[in-house]
């Protein structure tokens, strides 16, 4: 069976969203992950979920060959906005062709405000045929049997999780093993982000999968094995740095777009080697 593995434009940190298209495409890959993470990294700012911003992504994909079966729309679903901000950002990606749109959930102190928006939110998906993914983020969504828990909670088929390996290991301060995790979850995911982290003098930083921490031939089985149609996105956050497990911070020097055609590169030549 085909899988969809996508590229997500967070890797392209410090450039605008045409140069990481052109790259992309230079690059050869069919997909890309339009990056949105409120207050971290925005390729796509809050005026932009919009019809007419959603048409021209939609023309800027087509015309260099890219298509996007998942965006990165990262935002507390708990505030008394969310409904309508998110839907903006679910009839975006429906306008663009996705099918599945990431997010968190919210911190644990906004549960009472996410159980009262999810419903209305996950319809919303149901109706425009997409599936809302949530991010395990150490926060509502956290950690193992929780992750499963609470998306069987919620009782939408159209919500589901996004497993993020690199957030697994960050938010556990180590103590979880991305692999075995994703196995215990695969019964509610929807998508993965593929992170790989390394430690050096106890600063962290994202490196392209295979050449970090992350156990990926296991992860690979994992995929194979359990989640054989799941679509994967290759999450690239160059620019990130955390020091002992503290709260993570972007460096101000940005990669070379020849650094980073080489991380996508080998992420792509991993990746696609461990699901052979």
């Amino acid at each position: 069976m085909d899988r969809i593995i996508s590229v997500s434009s967070m890797a392209f940190d410090g450039y605008p969203l045409e140069t990481a298209l052109d790259e992309l495409a230079g690059l050869g890959v069919r997909y890309v992950e339009p990056a949105s993470v409120d207050k971290v990294f925005q390729h796509l700012v809050e005026a932009d979920f919009c019809d007419a911003r959603a048409a021209w992504l939609k023309d800027q994909m087509a015309g260099r060959g890219l298509s996007c079966v998942s965006l990165s729309a990262h935002m507390d679903l708990s505030r008394p906005d969310s409904e309508d901000r998110f839907r903006r950002r679910l009839e975006f990606a429906h306008a663009i062709g996705a099918r599945i749109v990431n997010t968190i959930a919210g911190p644990m102190s906004g549960l009472g405000g996410f159980r009262a928006n999810i419903p209305i939110i996950g319809k919303r998906a149901a109706d425009l045929g997409l599936t809302l993914a949530l991010e395990n983020h150490g926060d509502l969504v956290d950690r193992g049997r929780q992750i499963v828990e609470f998306i069987e909670l919620i009782e939408l088929p159209a919500v589901r999780a996004n497993y993020d390996t690199g957030n697994a290991w960050y938010y556990s301060k180590g103590a979880i093993n991305p692999a075995a995790e994703l196995a215990e979850v695969a019964p509610v995911v929807a998508h993965v982000h593929l992170k790989d982290p390394r430690v050096e003098d106890g600063v962290m930083r994202w490196v392209a999968p295979g050449e970090g921490i992350l156990a990926l031939p296991a992860i690979g089985r994992i995929l194979r094995d359990r989640l054989p149609a799941i679509p994967v996105s290759i999450e690239l956050s160059l620019r990130q740095r955390s020091k002992d497990f503290e709260p993570r911070w972007r460096t101000p020097e940005v990669p070379s777009l020849s650094e980073i055609r080489g991380s996508i590169a080998r992420s792509l030549t991993s990746l696609q080697a461990v699901l052979a």
